[in-house]
């Protein structure tokens, strides 16, 4: 008969002694079970603190790396906002520099329109024969004078024609900017001139002495007509607009 041999139990006694006088201490029994899956927690325990710890380093470090990028990104924003800032401000003044310039040629524009309306209105003005026809003084004959001077030139009436007696030396001029239309023979005064000055207005010279202006000739106001001399100090003066003679004693501007 064989006889049965009982396993003893391992265990495992924790003593805690304390400092103090009275030397007390206490005791705690462990089974050796207990203890191994104490032991196999509290490292399996470590083992995830350590790779917890390596895995907040490593989390850590990525966050770092972002952080990194992200500050490196937002140096190139803030240099590129300050680059676009500049281009801005540029081409601010570039606006302001155009828009000035753009306010000069208008004003030049405007300036040039207006010198070319007065030039227009001056070309216009000049046309009107309203200067007088002789180039020096000279007196206007009357009836009564003209009784007097059998031999002097008549006033054409139905063409409200004047008759002007001048002195010698000086000119017959044309009263108005135009084209030389007609230079003719008169049967009883020598010769006439007919002026058109563009404007519906028509200037007529009659004179003894000799044109020194041609038919299509393009004349100012001043141009000479006629030299007076001693055979030809009269003129006769008449003045039509749009085929009607109208008087020019209205239309003539003596000056001084």
């Amino acid at each position: 008969m064989k006889l049965k041999t009982r396993k003893s139990k391992k265990s495992y006694t924790v003593m805690i002694i304390s400092d103090s006088a009275r030397n007390q201490r206490k005791e705690f029994h462990i089974n050796a079970g207990l203890a191994g899956a104490v032991m196999v927690v509290s490292f399996l325990l470590l083992v995830c603190a350590v790779c917890y710890v390596v895995y907040s380093v490593i989390t850590l470090s990525d966050s770092m790396e972002r952080f990194k990028l992200q500050a490196d990104q937002i140096v190139n924003l803030q240099e590129e906002i300050e680059q676009l800032e500049a281009e801005a401000e540029g081409l601010k003044a570039e606006k302001e520099e155009m828009a000035e310039q753009i306010n000069i040629l208008n004003d030049t524009v405007d300036q040039h329109a207006q010198v070319q309306q007065e030039l227009v209105a001056e070309e216009e003005e000049a046309h009107i024969p309203k200067g007088f026809p002789l180039s020096g003084t000279a007196q206007l004959k009357t009836e009564e004078t003209a009784d007097d001077d059998e031999e002097g030139m008549r006033a054409h009436e139905d063409r409200k024609e004047v008759i002007f007696a001048a002195s010698e030396g000086i000119n017959v001029i044309a009263s108005g900017t135009g084209t030389i239309l007609s230079v003719d023979v008169d049967v009883d005064y020598g010769n006439v001139v007919s002026i058109d000055h563009g404007n519906g207005y028509v200037s007529i010279y009659r004179n003894n002495g000799t044109p020194v202006v041609k038919a299509g000739n393009e004349i100012t106001r001043g141009s000479i007509l006629y030299v007076v001399g001693e055979d030809n100090m009269e003129l006769g003066y008449s003045i039509s607009k749009d085929d009607t003679y109208i008087e020019p004693m209205e239309m003539i501007e003596i000056n001084g």
